[in-house]
């Protein structure tokens, strides 16, 4: 049960936190002008800044409790995010260097984040299954972001004007302005949401071995576990193959406007050009 616990939050924190924006991209290439060099030597930087705050944790924060870290770190980076972003998307500051001050600002509380998850399965691994532990985990960690993907691409997909069109970032129109800034607000609720399956993790090491002692262990935690990450791989790998095809990509559970609307503009177009 305890084990189980621990699975469901390393699925559900990520499936609901990373139901972020599809505007991110554009935002950095459009308005921030971030360029390939720039954005991997920071991204480079930003490493070693992790590797730093692996240390830093390890020094400082090592019987801190778990909940409360991760709490202060994800609070942090969303209001370091919505910064950076509010800055570029109301053009107060639109340069590659200030936005990408956000991908080296990042790394530190991730390093908090990433501590944690490890300490939990040292804590809760027999001995000999660490291996097996660390993959579940893991795996279970990793399927929640693909699945949360599919979702952000049928929910952001419904912004009007267009997320995800180009030609909305050229034109920079204040009523566009405004409906990025609020995906991206979606965004941060969502990540702050997610903090709600807190309880599932334990507060310290403590409380993961008495956890672990006490409560229940069944077949069916491990049923549930198998079923629940098959169809979470299933439905992330048919939304997300959906979202690349070109015919189907204008479906809205792939996060286009429907095939109709398509349709009909490109009726409409044929049309015009008809006339003309």
């Amino acid at each position: 049960g305890a084990f189980f616990a621990v699975v469901l939050f390393s699925f559900l924190t990520p499936f609901i936190g990373n139901i972020s924006t599809t505007a991110g991209g554009l935002v950095k290439k459009n308005w921030a002008g971030v360029k390939t060099l720039q954005d991997q030597i920071f991204s480079l930087v930003g490493h070693l800044l992790f590797a730093s705050g692996l240390w830093l944790v390890k020094q400082h924060f090592l019987n801190t409790s778990w909940r409360r870290m991760l709490i202060f770190t994800s609070l942090l980076l969303n209001a370091l995010d919505l910064f950076f972003v509010t800055c570029t998307i109301f053009d107060v500051v639109r340069n590659q260097y200030f936005y990408l001050g956000e991908t080296i600002l990042y790394e530190v509380p991730a390093a908090a984040q990433f501590v944690v998850s490890t300490y939990v399965i040292v804590e809760l691994a027999e001995p000999g299954m660490e291996g097996i532990v660390y993959g579940l985990v893991t795996t279970a960690h990793n399927m929640g972001t693909p699945v949360a993907r599919a979702i952000a691409n049928a929910l952001y997909g419904q912004f009007t004007p267009s997320l995800s069109d180009v030609r909305n970032y050229i034109l920079d129109t204040p009523e566009f302005r405004r409906t990025v800034f609020f995906s991206f607000l979606l965004s941060c609720a969502f990540a702050t949401a997610s903090l709600g399956f807190l309880p599932l993790l334990p507060d310290q090491k403590d409380q993961a071995q008495l956890r672990k002692r006490r409560w229940p262990h069944r077949n069916l935690y491990a049923n549930v576990t198998i079923i629940g990450l098959s169809g979470a791989l299933l439905y992330s790998l048919v939304v997300n193959t959906l979202s690349m095809m070109p015919t189907t990509m204008c479906l809205r559970i792939a996060g286009g406007g429907g095939c109709d609307a398509n349709h009909a503009e490109e009726h409409n177009a044929t049309a015009l050009t008809a006339a003309g």
